[in-house]
């Protein structure tokens, strides 16, 4: 019997298809399964509440952002699932009521439609990318190809208020302590204080420029930015900038990807994690977009590197709020 009030859910289901590749039904899709499968496996027992409270906090973010008509065929499993965001916070709000604990933030809802210049074919389709700025300097990225490119360690120690701020070098992920067991080679159990954490880890610095893969006005309130350029071919771009980096760069491996988020407290099982191209969840509104360069010698990266690649306005234009 369900325990909390769920948000209204969206009517779209996944297909059937969708559902049976994922080996799926509908009472997958219902909040009273939810907390059936939150009482097996209680991922945030061992929290405590002020992080508890955060992890709410980006949620509701997320959820408003993230919650759309276009997500809502997506299977669950996925973060680009429009029920992905109900679930977590379903599971994560009934944490909230065992503890006998009011909520950091009234329920959230979907923020429905709003006014974009462009949007992309749908959720990571990666047809057309978005690079924020100040006006400045996006007119000199799309006039002059200006672009800079900077280390990943750079966004390490920035304020916590700031968006920017994360630990591009370590990604981190807990296993709840009642479901967890280690043991030495001799089959002795070691007794866990706590969830145990893991950290994985890139040991050189790379190189990283930016984007994002949707148009997302929440994005200029919280940088403090005014405008934008919009790549409407992301192939030929990443062709150029590849072209006018290879000499400053020889020795270094180009690609790009868009970011995979991920909950860091419930893993799936058997989950890849790559320090260069997986984030925690509670960043997955800026829909990042990465440039890539990293080193194949040993080396790493050291300061910021200004690069100039030509007019874009053959492939890019600038939008100004």
């Amino acid at each position: 019997m369900q325990k909390i009030q769920s948000l209204e859910l969206p009517k779209q289901l996944p297909t059937p298809g969708a559902l049976k590749s994922w080996n799926q039904n509908e009472h997958d899709y219902e909040p009273e399964f939810w907390e059936f499968q939150y009482k097996i496996y209680r991922y945030l027992k061992n929290v405590a509440d002020d992080k508890l409270n955060e992890r709410y906090r980006d949620l509701h973010r997320n959820f408003c952002i993230l919650v759309r008509p276009e997500r809502h065929v997506i299977p669950i499993n996925s973060f680009l699932s429009s029920w992905y965001w109900y679930r977590k916070e379903h599971q994560t709000r009934y944490e909230f009521f065992l503890r006998n604990r009011p909520l950091p933030l009234l329920l959230p809802c979907p923020r429905g439609n709003f006014t974009a210049p462009i949007r992309p074919g749908g959720p990571n389709s990666c047809d057309i990318l978005f690079r924020y700025g100040n006006s400045h300097f996006m007119k000199s990225f799309l006039e002059s190809g200006e672009i800079r490119i900077s280390p990943a360690s750079v966004y390490k120690d920035g304020p916590l208020s700031d968006p920017r701020t994360d630990d591009e070098l370590n990604i981190h992920r807990y296993l709840p302590r009642q479901h967890t067991r280690i043991t030495t080679k001799e089959g002795k159990e070691i007794p866990i204080i706590g969830d145990f954490h893991e950290m994985y880890s890139i040991p050189m610095d790379y190189y990283t420029l930016c984007m994002s893969t949707d148009f997302e006005p929440q994005i200029f309130e919280e940088f403090g930015y005014d405008s934008c350029v919009i790549i409407k071919d992301p192939d030929q771009f990443a062709a150029r900038l590849e072209a006018s980096t290879r000499h400053l760069l020889s020795n270094w491996y180009f690609h790009h990807n868009p970011v995979e988020y991920f909950d860091p407290r419930e893993p799936y099982r058997n989950q890849y994690l790559d320090p260069v191209m997986c984030k925690d969840f509670r960043f997955a509104y800026q829909m990042e977009y990465r440039f890539i360069w990293h080193p194949h010698d040993g080396t790493s990266a050291k300061d910021y590197i200004i690069v100039r690649i030509g007019s874009l306005e053959d492939i890019c234009e600038l939008y100004i709020r």
